[in-house]
């Protein structure tokens, strides 16, 4: 899942926030809230009807609103529970635990994803053990796998549609390794 431009808004924020006023510490009760609305914005827009051009694009949009509306409610009111509302903290040092605790939601959400909508998104033809095996390499993978992995994987697709936009020649098209999984799940299996 690519992070949005919702979250980099969120840090420009944070450090708008301390700026101003010549502080270079805010209270973190401040950040939290800075941030919870943040999300609320992005989840409104998430949850929005939008005219969906694929399949693909429908699932991104599933999944940010996961992100958005579900997770990182939580993620930020545990957030705000392990520090006191008084505690001073700068922009700099808020950054990074929203974007912790974001990774972490996207990589919760693939996982919920993968277990929820495996049958109707098996490949034809693909062994009746497919589901098993693929949600079990998601589950397998760290946080960090599958963050990286999915903004590679994105990262990609954009630049071959800014070249194909552009007129230039485009990179060839990266297999991520949730690909490679859904692969090697599509083999079939020895028996026993």
């Amino acid at each position: 899942m690519r992070r949005t431009l919702g979250l980099i808004s969120l840090i420009a924020v944070a450090a708008a926030l301390s700026a101003p006023a010549q502080q270079t510490q805010a209270p973190f009760g401040d950040f939290i809230a800075m941030a919870s609305q943040q999300m609320g914005i992005e989840c409104e827009r998430m949850r929005r009807p939008q005219p969906s051009a694929n399949e693909l694009a429908e699932r991104d949009a599933e999944m940010g609103a996961a992100v958005f509306c579900d997770c990182m409610p939580t993620a930020l009111a545990a957030l705000g529970s392990a520090r006191g509302p008084q505690t001073l903290i700068s922009s700099d040092e808020f950054g990074p635990l929203v974007m912790r605790e974001f990774d972490i939601c996207g990589a919760q959400t693939v996982r919920a994803s993968a277990r929820r909508d495996c049958a109707k998104l098996t490949p034809p033809g693909a062994p009746s053990t497919y589901c098993a095996c693929f949600v079990a390499a998601i589950d397998a993978l760290t946080d960090e796998q599958i963050v990286a992995d999915s903004i590679a994987s994105r990262d990609n697709l954009e630049q071959r549609a800014d070249a194909r936009r552009n007129g230039t020649a485009e990179p060839p098209l990266q297999q991520g390794l949730l690909a490679r999984l859904d692969e090697e799940c599509q083999r079939p299996r020895p028996a026993p």
